[in-house]
């Protein structure tokens, strides 16, 4: 039994602390005001806008010394829609961008009369979206940084008398709710509330420096801001408003009258409908109600006589300084959808058949499918589209995010079964069916987008897809990297927000990929890029592989084995690098003399015979291009020039740092990679050392070569992420596959 008492004891004290709502009188309320004005005076757009930012954790920009950088970058929006919700939304950096940028103009007084409607197609998410956005504002506001307030009145009838002069008898409080949640600053009549806020936000001597330093720029920008325009032109709402002069005309004084208004936080609750309501096509459609407490009217006209403080509402009095959403324009939502149409355009609502005006101020969210918008065409509401601030909720256009929806349903193991990228390129496949085949912008950008067949697809979609993930791709050749200006960023990511409309949804992505993990997850070797491109090819219906872009797949295979390429020449590649050091100063002293000459290296030390023999082995290592006595000299003459050019700028740089030795000590090193496959890809001792690799008889093989090949998988594992098995199996994948003769 005490166990029993012990537990209900402790669940009423934690019950108490968390749920028990705090009262405030209204000078306690004023106090709490001027001590923290930020917080206090909020209304429903500012406190949304500082929800999202409290919760949304801004990137470091990837390139902050990039003078041509638009701020597109990462935005961990995960506290809003993944972090504890039962269906996690997953964001990509183009919606992220888009959505931060919405909430950022909320703060602004322009923005209080528009809809803000959420497009998108069938599986994109848009329920899961704001279902999960609710369920993060509802959360904030317990929290005493997410804290807004809301008027209610405790009328003391022994303040009056009877109607034959006596006080009244067994006297009671009478406890009126505002069932407009107004905001309790406003019940200071509008006329008097400049002086007021002006006194109340003053300074005093003993204040500290640095509140009066705070104070002081509170009240700038509550003079100056738009975001702040409501604090001055708003009003209480009818019942408040009555309640506050019938009570003054009977009571004669102020302060009487602010003693029985009290203070409470406004909890927002979406099952109840207070200060959330939330409205499916399946809602019954409800003839217009006018609501009432009749207690409270009766209690109401015996202080102040019949119908003078009139207590009725509507039911879009819950939703005042809230949140109101219709989830689809169909069924119910429709004829919802136009009701809204004076509550948005002009704030206002009439209640009763005595058409008393109920000023409504919400935050108003539709979802909409793009056919929907037909049901706006169809009824001539043309003011009300104007109203509307529509933003695309696209099919994830990022590959991380993808990759990272797939984790959510599949578990993070799903990782290891793939060789490294694989994944991604499955993901990759996915994402250029939701993309557009024509890009003006990239087109305007890169003319000849072709030069880059051995990184990119014949239509960019892989470049744009690196774009939209905030990377800048290394391969880009100086001259479109230059090209890549501020304005160009812009467009691109503009026309990104009309991508992600069709191609296969969400819900087709993870069937697609349950399907291809059962046919290949199971096998004892790791999945390869020719899974995935075998599965697109062969293993779907002809409806969803004509959703797939014309040759695409064969370009991201081709990408693929060019990348797996370099990384296995890498990996095998060990090089000299003094050597290479050497040879290239000994170059550039060889280049400032005729042929036949012999010249003492300054840098070296070392006695050069320039010969065109010398100058052509050089040049062809540095260009790697094969080279005639005549290109070799014309090289060199080049490179002679910019080294005169250098010393005759910085005579006392080291020639080591300069950009020029940068470049032709790179040029060397990448052209010297390229031959290292050579004496292997067609030695099967090295393919069965590779395969035997880590076993007893790897040891049965020729010193040199296992050295070669413990280097290689060594290097694969460290600097390319590759298990042992992965890199073993990379390598044979290159060279049974033949890669290199690919790309000879």
């Amino acid at each position: 039994m005490d166990e029993k008492k012990n537990a209900l004891e402790a669940l009423k004290v934690e019950i108490e602390r968390k749920e028990k709502r705090t009262i405030l009188s209204f000078d306690a309320f004023l106090e709490l005001t001027r001590n923290d004005p930020q917080r206090v005076l909020r209304n429903i757009f500012q406190l949304f806008h500082d929800m999202v930012r409290s919760s949304v954790v801004r990137g470091e920009d990837e390139y902050p010394d990039d003078p041509e950088s638009i701020g597109f970058v990462e935005h961990d929006c995960s506290k809003l829609f993944v972090e504890g919700m039962d269906s996690p939304f997953f964001v990509d950096r183009l919606f992220a961008n888009r959505f931060v940028r919405q909430v950022e103009s909320l703060r602004q007084g322009s923005q209080q009369n528009k809809m803000h409607v959420f497009r998108g197609p069938h599986g994109c998410g848009k329920s899961t979206f704001m279902n999960n956005l609710l369920r993060a504002f509802e959360k904030y506001t317990d929290t005493k940084d997410g804290q807004s307030f809301e008027i209610f009145w405790e009328i003391d009838e022994s303040q009056f008398s009877s109607k034959n002069g006596e006080v009244c008898i067994s006297p009671k409080i009478i406890e009126v709710s505002c069932p407009s949640h107004d905001h309790p600053l406003l019940i200071i009549p509008k006329h008097y509330r400049v002086d007021f806020l002006a006194e109340l936000l003053s300074f005093s001597e003993d204040m500290p420096k640095e509140m009066s330093a705070k104070m002081a720029e509170f009240r700038y920008r509550i003079s100056h801001e738009k975001e702040y325009e409501w604090v001055f032109r708003e009003e209480a709402c009818t019942i408040c408003k009555s309640l506050f002069w019938s009570l003054f005309n009977k009571l004669n004084s102020i302060e009487r009258v602010l003693s029985m208004i009290k203070v409470r936080t406004y909890q927002f609750d979406r099952r109840l409908g207070e200060g959330i309501s939330v409205f499916n096509p399946g809602d019954r459609l409800m003839e217009e109600i006018c609501l009432s407490d009749k207690q409270i009217q009766e209690r109401l006209d015996q202080i102040f006589g019949a119908n003078l403080v009139k207590y009725v509402f509507s039911p879009h009095a819950k939703t005042n300084n809230g949140i109101y959403v219709l989830m689809d324009i169909k069924g119910a939502n429709k004829g919802r959808l136009l009701d809204l149409h004076n509550v948005i355009s002009e704030g206002v609502h009439k209640v009763g058949v005595d058409g008393i005006e109920e000023r409504i101020n919400s935050l108003v969210f539709v979802l909409m499918n793009p056919e929907d918008e037909k049901v706006i065409k169809d009824e001539n509401m043309e003011s009300l589209h104007e109203r509307m601030e529509y933003k695309n909720v696209s099919y994830v256009m990022e590959v991380g995010t993808e990759v990272k929806v797939y984790y959510s349903i599949f578990g993070r193991p799903t990782d290891e079964k793939f060789l490294p990228r694989v994944l991604e390129n499955f993901a990759k496949i996915i994402i250029s069916s939701r993309m557009n085949a024509d890009c003006k912008s990239l087109k305007d950008w890169i003319e000849d987008i072709k030069k880059y067949k051995k990184c990119c697809d014949e239509s960019g979609f892989l470049l744009r897809m690196e774009i939209y993930s905030g990377v800048i791709p290394s391969w880009l050749l100086e001259e479109d990297r230059r090209k890549f200006t501020a304005q160009v960023r812009r467009k691109l990511v503009v026309e990104a927000e009309n991508e992600g409309q069709s191609g296969f949804s969400g819900r087709e992505s993870i069937e697609m990929f349950g399907e291809f993990l059962s046919r290949c997850g199971g096998k004892d070797k790791l999945i390869t890029m020719s899974d995935v491109a075998g599965y697109f090819k062969h293993r779907i219906g002809k409806e969803r592989r004509d959703r797939i872009p014309a040759n695409f797949i064969d370009s991201l295979v081709g990408l693929y084995d060019y990348t797996v390429l370099s990384e296995v020449k890498e990996a095998l590649y060990f090089y000299n690098k003094k050597q290479i050091r050497k040879d290239i100063l000994n170059y550039l002293c060889a280049i400032n003399y005729d042929p036949g000459s012999r010249a003492k290296c300054k840098y070296t030390g070392d006695e050069v015979e320039v010969t065109v023999e010398f100058l052509k082995l050089m040049g062809s290592y540095i260009t790697g291009k094969d080279m005639r006595d005549s290109d070799a000299l014309s090289f060199a003459r080049d490179v002679q020039r910019r080294y005169i050019e250098l010393l005759a700028q910085d005579r006392d740089r080291e020639i080591i740092e300069t950009e020029l030795y940068e470049e032709l000590f790179n040029s060397y090193v990448k052209n010297l990679k390229e031959k290292v496959l050579q004496p292997f890809v067609k030695n099967d001792n090295f393919r069965e050392a590779v395969k035997l690799f880590g076993t007893k008889e790897f040891d049965t093989f020729d010193t040199r070569l296992k050295e070669h090949v413990s280097y290689m998988i060594k290097n694969l594992v460290e600097k390319f992420h590759y298990t042992e098995q992965g890199a073993k199996e990379i390598c044979l994948y290159v060279v049974d596959g033949k890669i290199a003769e690919k790309f000879s």
